[in-house]
């Protein structure tokens, strides 16, 4: 038996908690640098080019979540298709599912950039609110992320099919070579040289590239499952479709969270606060979203690691291991978000002072962070039941408890509440959220095992 073939018949022959934490320990440690980055770029920012570069890069979130929401369509997408392949052991539509990625995520990227050059201007003004400090420190600042664009979404495309051949440790190894490096870049391009936004972006690109030349390598050589070759031109336009409906789901999932954040924004614009409160405030909303984000990514891969442990138990029909995996990620996501509930709550006053001098910034950041933690506690669980349907392949309900939350619950509840609360009701939309959230999956769940028969049953 072969390496990989080693590799993979521990998803579905080994000790279940053994092959999840195997699986999901080294994602979470990678999903943690990448948080660890954005909390030190927000730093760096913060203290080295002023609570503007953070207000400009807040404004630029959504954008920057458009990208992240394209780059999991392809990723998340392959990564469904590609785990029942593996196993299943079909190696040769597994490697066109894998070349098809890499074809749809080169014409996504052509398609963005695009967009930008027609579109960059006229959005980064309309999300500054007409403030030209914001707007053009916001539009350097995505004009570079959008030139290594490419780079991004070949890399989101690698590093889910590495997971997926069980070489989620070498992942792991990589992701941290390149946050150290990453976060060397910042202090060099942002403290060092003052670069501000410019320098943040670059520091990004450039380890992106890194990364993904060290990947190249890998799948050059011998020990790779999925290798690169000439023959993979031949399959660049294979799968799309089925990557297509199994990647919407979380890609309009991120794309809710980027929605989200323009919808606080434009809340924030209607109140109609004075404009130095409105740089304050949104210099805190961009804290409090890098400090979420940051707790989230775990969850995060969490999820990923249970989509390739239910998966390749699925396409090799193990259902009670199915099961099991999900019932165990449920346990560990629950146990994880209430307790960074209750320190983020306790701590919000602490965190504030730790990235900004500016002490307007820190009280906003001390009054909005307990309240969109509020009901954190149901967001892991509710996140591995939908990753659950869409490991076993049933698009309709993944997307369902995928979308319900950013556009059933919390864009109304973003424009609604604070018609009734005023500025509290935007912040008080997320925890709303959740247990709507919550509520509904418990239905979707119910409605489930009835069609089937019963519990206990995929």
């Amino acid at each position: 038996m072969s390496i990989q073939d080693v590799s993979q018949s521990s998803f579905v022959n080994g000790p279940l908690g053994k092959v999840f934490a195997k699986t999901a320990l080294p994602i979470i440690f990678v999903m943690g640098m990448n948080g660890t980055l954005a909390i030190v770029d927000a730093v760096f920012l913060g203290m080295y080019a002023g609570a503007d570069a953070v207000a400009a890069v807040t404004l630029i979130f959504p954008f920057f979540m458009v990208m992240n929401a394209l780059a999991a369509l392809v990723g998340s997408g392959m990564s469904s298709v590609l785990a029942r392949h593996l196993g299943a052991r079909n190696m040769v539509q597994a490697r066109a599912v894998f070349a098809g990625a890499h074809g749809f995520s080169l014409m996504m990227a052509v398609g963005l950039m695009g967009i930008f050059a027609l579109l960059g201007p006229a959005l980064t003004m309309l999300l500054a609110d007409g403030n030209a400090l914001l707007a053009g420190l916001g539009y350097r600042y995505l004009a570079v992320l959008v030139a290594g664009v490419p780079v991004m979404f070949l890399l989101a495309v690698n590093g889910d099919a590495l997971r997926n051949e069980g070489r989620a440790g070498l992942m792991a190894g990589l992701s941290l070579l390149v946050s150290i490096g990453n976060m060397g870049l910042n202090y060099i391009l942002i403290a060092q040289m003052g670069l501000g936004v410019t320098g943040s972006a670059l520091a990004t690109v450039v380890a992106q590239m890194a990364a993904l030349l060290m990947v190249v390598a890998y799948r050059r050589g011998p020990r790779a499952t999925l290798r690169f070759e000439q023959t993979m031109l031949r399959d660049f336009g294979c799968a799309w479709r089925e990557i297509v409906v199994l990647g919407v789901p979380q890609c309009l999932g991120m794309l809710g969270i980027a929605l989200g954040a323009g919808a606080v924004i434009a809340a924030l614009q209607l109140t109609g606060m004075a404009e130095t409160h409105y740089a304050v405030t949104i210099g805190a909303f961009g804290i409090v979203t890098r400090v979420t984000s940051f707790v989230f990514l775990p969850i995060l891969g969490l999820a990923q690691a249970l989509q390739s442990v239910a998966g390749h138990n699925y396409g090799a029909g193990h259902t009670r291991r199915v099961l099991g995996s999900l019932k165990l990620a449920m346990l560990v996501a629950l146990a994880y978000c209430a307790l960074m509930e209750l320190a983020l709550g306790g701590f919000a006053g602490v965190l504030g002072r730790a990235f900004v001098p500016d002490v307007q910034v820190q009280g906003e950041v001390a009054r909005i962070l307990p309240i969109v933690m509020m009901a954190f506690f149901t967001v892991g669980p509710m996140m591995m039941v939908a990753t659950f349907f869409q490991a076993i392949g049933d698009a309709a309900l993944a997307a369902l408890l995928g979308l319900a939350k950013p556009y059933l619950f919390a864009l109304p509840a973003t424009f609604l509440l604070p018609l009734w609360l005023g500025q509290g009701g935007i912040w008080l939309a997320r925890p709303v959220a959740d247990m709507l959230l919550l509520f509904l999956t418990l239905l979707v769940v119910l409605h489930h095992c009835r069609r089937l028969g019963g519990f206990g049953r995929v």
